[in-house]
């Protein structure tokens, strides 16, 4: 008896918290894709704002998950000095969570699957970065009816280059901490990767 509930003690557990429906459905997509022996447990705040996000992290802390990851748009973020400074505090105050940002927006990741290398191309927003990946997803859209048909982890493996994408997705981190000017476009998804691999040994 005291062996199995030590079982359940040592199985991992991850909680992502996206802002909205594009990252909550790929997460969930992962979950349903690899069936990972530890748990994989996507979330969606109430209201899509870097504090919410945050707060529900926290929350995940509290209920005991052993990695919580925050994904952040940052096209908002960006938009003022002022915001960029509250979320700047909120990292600070927060270690505990894993942030994990993307400029514009989660699409940029997705783009990156169909991209031979990193880039120096700024996407000033969500639409610019969906019209590029329309080439790939020509019928890509952020809505249930959408993911409901298309299930965006597998499309995005099956059909574009998942390794080569964290490996992108890695080189632009390093790139941008060298010429940040240079590098605005960019997206942290390596480190959600880089938790799993971890905890799959």
């Amino acid at each position: 008896m005291e062996k199995r509930a030590a079982n359940r003690k040592v199985r991992k557990s991850i909680a992502i918290i996206g802002e909205g429906l594009t990252e909550y459905r790929y997460v969930d997509d992962i979950r349903t894709t690899e069936r990972y022996r530890f748990s994989l447990v996507p979330g969606i705040p109430k209201h899509s704002d870097v504090d919410d996000i945050v707060r529900m992290s926290q929350e995940r802390l509290r209920a005991g998950f052993d990695y919580v990851l925050c994904l952040i748009d940052m096209d908002v973020i960006e938009s003022s000095h002022d915001k960029m400074e509250h979320y700047k505090a909120l990292k600070r105050g927060n270690p505990g969570i894993i942030f994990v940002e993307s400029s514009p927006c989660t699409e940029y990741w997705f783009l990156m699957h169909y991209m031979p290398g990193p880039s120096s191309k700024e996407y000033a927003d969500y639409d610019a970065v969906v019209q590029a990946l329309k080439r790939h997803i020509p019928n890509y859209d952020k809505t249930e009816a959408f993911f409901n048909k298309t299930h965006i982890y597998r499309e995005l493996k099956e059909k574009g280059d998942m390794a080569r994408a964290i490996e992108i997705s890695r080189e632009l981190e390093d790139l941008r901490s060298r010429e940040p000017e240079v590098y605005r476009s960019y997206s942290q998804m390596y480190k959600l990767f880089d938790v799993i691999e971890g905890i799959m040994g």
